[in-house]
């Protein structure tokens, strides 16, 4: 099989080639999600060094143990997982108190503020889109950990639920409650700005 087909193939479909030990699966695997998880181990910790690092264990250990692969469901949000685990692992043994719960997850403000100044938006809409900035910053830390997960990275509900640790309704309740609440800031700054 070529490169070419396994970019073809499916995450199911390559973890379930790469518990046997496919190194060209779990290749893949890993060049299709390393930005998604570089991505989101910076929301957790502002150092790419660290989060690099911390990819780089978790591939060295899938590699050295690809059985751990079988009966995964969802790959993404079961490499986010196992991410998060690492870089806890690695913090706890820095700093015996830390845990990435007490971590605050970064906003998504800077990836807003850059869309907004994409070509073709007027003023008013390069406004709204930080006025969302600032909204979004008001959202608790598992309604912005769901928001970014599902809308930004495009993560269905079932591996949001899966990274989250909760049931799916629960994560679309939680979305659902993110997405009201991002409304209400929304109308408060706009009235806050015209008075």
């Amino acid at each position: 099989m070529t490169e070419h087909n396994y970019n073809e193939l499916t995450d199911t479909v390559l973890s379930q080639l790469a518990s046997s030990g496919n190194m060209s699966a779990i290749e893949t695997i890993y060049r299709r999600h390393y930005p998604l998880m570089l991505n989101f181990g910076m929301k957790y910790y502002a150092d790419a060094e660290f989060v690099k690092d911390c990819i780089q264990d978790l591939f060295v250990k899938l590699i050295c143990h690809p059985a751990l692969f079988r009966h995964v469901e969802f790959v993404r949000s079961w490499l986010l997982i196992s991410l998060k685990n690492i870089m806890f692992d690695r913090l706890k043994s820095v700093k015996p108190s830390s845990s990435l719960d007490e971590v605050p997850f970064m906003t998504i403000e800077e990836n807003i503020l850059a869309i907004a100044q994409t070509e073709g938006l007027d003023d008013e809409q390069i406004k709204d889109r930080r006025n969302l900035a600032k909204a979004f910053k008001l959202l608790g830390g598992s309604q912005r950990m769901a928001v970014y997960l599902h809308f930004v990275r495009g993560l269905s509900h079932k591996e949001v639920a899966a990274l989250l640790d909760m049931n799916v309704q629960s994560s679309r309740n939680l979305l659902s409650r993110a997405i009201s609440k991002l409304r209400k800031n929304m109308f408060t700054l706009m009235m806050l700005l015209t008075i």
